[in-house]
């Protein structure tokens, strides 16, 4: 067989080829360093600071306070503390639940327009649940309801500050976040005498709620769109007609077509690091916005209907390779264990204290204090996580083993002094579970997926958030006791710690099976050829 030459016809075409795709990606990269909508890191980005620390406020402060203040009164309505504590974990779970329902209405309807629907609904849930007679009208409105509109206030409320900051993302994260323990001190405390105010009326109580979610539409108003500018869309046509080499200036049409092309490409699908609480980290996601042929032509971002948007980015977040992860779904498993443990004490400690401990303002001490502690908790963990030697996974199953362990002693406590002890441990497990969740997701998978890995989390967490108050409750009925309820929860919430210690370890096994596998399909292929 005679050997093809070397530099033949064919030689030159492909290298004429490889040349026209390298222009071609080039092209697509320099589309998108023009396009990016840069944060401004500052301005009135601070603005949009502040209105996030008041939604995370008002919804945090209710979902971690609500439960003190009725299920009581719903216990003998509801045949026991089970079926009412599942009213609240309904409100929790399914404002974890709905996070990737609300990542992809925020992709295509916009983040302001989605929290402030989020407000409305949550409101009106309140209001409807006040009329409520029936346990399943309960379940429906104050938990379903209500949890999904919570839900689609809070993740707008995530994502609008990585718009907005890039390099001074971590301190703007962490102001706002500190919202959630804030809303918890104001509302123990408010709680109790409103209640009290409005003559122990459950129904006259959820009309106080829905005052204070559709404050969050308020709120939300602040969260102004950051979109490409005219000059930006005006460069990016007349890269369009160079690249296509046209000398004529661009077209009404075509800077339409690229406004549509920034437009997406600056929506927070795009984003690879939308919610990682950290600065800003150098990672791009999937395909470029805008494609470049090698034929030197350019196609745009098809228009598509809101319904089939909303379609696919729902889709996007359901990622195989992770729910087929070994380590990725043992991390999401324990996150399950974690929130159903970790709800209990913010439900029933109150309830669980020493009957001598008589005065309301010293029964809601211990949740206050847990507000208190959580934002302390959250700027120290970020610290310490951030030193050289340690990992955010180390620090959060340190943590979260502590945290567990302190709820064995719950039982034992008397004192008031004893249940605010309580609190440090407890509230340093919830503040390095919450602080640096999605930290760890970088650790472990990398920032290119972040965003799905975020959103399976947020389900599984869910599933922790609607089981545990019922165990609890369960548990309580059948035993006549709290102790129980904190003795199972607690070696609960350590596990979901211990569980995650070896991940690291997990993951390079995982890795190197994977790469054998690679390996082996490569031969084979070599072998057939």
């Amino acid at each position: 067989m005679s050997k093809q030459p070397t530099d033949g016809p064919l030689d030159a075409e492909k290298k004429e080829l490889s040349i026209a795709v390298t222009a071609a990606e080039d092209f697509e990269e320099k589309v998108e360093e023009v396009g990016k909508v840069t944060p401004p890191d500052g301005g009135y980005g601070w603005v949009v600071v502040a209105a996030s620390f008041l939604v995370n406020m008002c919804v945090d402060g209710v979902i971690y306070t609500c439960g003190k203040t009725l299920t009581p009164g719903w216990e003998s309505r509801f045949g026991g503390l089970s079926g009412a504590s599942l009213v609240v974990s309904l409100l929790t779970g399914c404002y974890y639940f709905c996070g990737p329902l609300a990542s992809a209405l925020v992709n295509v309807f916009g983040i302001r327009p989605v929290a402030i629907f989020g407000a409305i609904l949550s409101s009106s849930a309140f209001v409807l649940s006040s009329f409520s007679t029936q346990p399943w009208q309960y379940y429906a409105t104050f938990g379903v309801m209500g949890g999904i509109g919570f839900g689609f206030m809070y993740l707008p409320s995530i994502v609008i500050l990585s718009t907005y900051f890039a390099k001074k993302r971590s301190v703007a994260t962490g102001i706002a976040v500190c919202g959630s323990g804030i809303g918890t001190v104001i509302f123990s405390q408010l709680n109790g005498p409103v209640f009290k105010l409005l003559g122990e009326r459950d129904d006259l109580f959820m009309i106080y709620l829905a005052g204070i979610a559709i404050f969050g539409a308020l709120f939300s108003l602040l969260f102004a769109p950051l979109k490409p500018s005219d000059q930006q869309v005006k460069k990016v046509a007349k890269m369009v007609r160079q690249y296509e080499g046209k000398p004529e200036e661009p077209s009404e049409r075509l800077l339409e077509n690229v406004r549509n092309d920034l437009e997406e490409l600056n929506k927070p699908a795009h984003q690879a690091d939308t919610f990682y609480a950290g600065n800003t980290l150098d990672a791009k996601v999937g395909e470029h916005v805008v494609h470049a042929t090698e034929q030197h032509t350019v196609q745009h971002v098809a228009k598509k209907s809101k319904l089939v948007e909303f379609k696919e980015s729902l889709y996007s977040i359901c990622d195989r390779d992770l729910l087929l992860s070994p380590s990725f779904m043992t991390l999401a498993f324990s996150g399950t264990f974690t929130v159903m443990a970790f709800l209990v004490p913010f439900n029933f400690i109150s309830h669980a204290m020493n009957p001598a401990i008589t005065e309301d303002s010293q029964r809601s001490l211990p949740l206050t204090l847990i507000g208190i502690f959580n934002i302390v908790c959250r700027v120290l963990c970020g610290i310490i996580a951030d030193h050289p030697t340690m990992s955010a996974l180390q620090v959060s199953n340190i943590a979260t083993i502590i945290a567990g362990i302190s709820m064995l002693f719950v039982p034992f406590c008397t004192e008031l002094w004893h249940y605010i002890v309580f609190c440090i441990p407890f509230s340093a497990g919830v503040a390095c579970f919450a602080a640096l969740r999605s930290v760890i997701c970088v650790e472990l998978i990398g920032v290119e997926k972040l965003n799905n890995a975020f959103g399976i989390l947020m389900v599984f967490m869910g599933i922790g958030a609607v089981a545990g108050g019922p165990i609890a409750g369960y548990i309580k009925d059948m035993t006549k006791s709290f102790d129980y309820a904190f003795y199972i929860m607690g070696m609960v919430f350590a596990f979901s710690g211990i569980m995650t210690i070896r991940l690291p370890q997990m993951k390079s096994w995982e890795e190197s099976r994977k790469q054998a596998r690679e390996g082996t399909e490569m031969r084979v292929l070599a072998q057939n050829a």
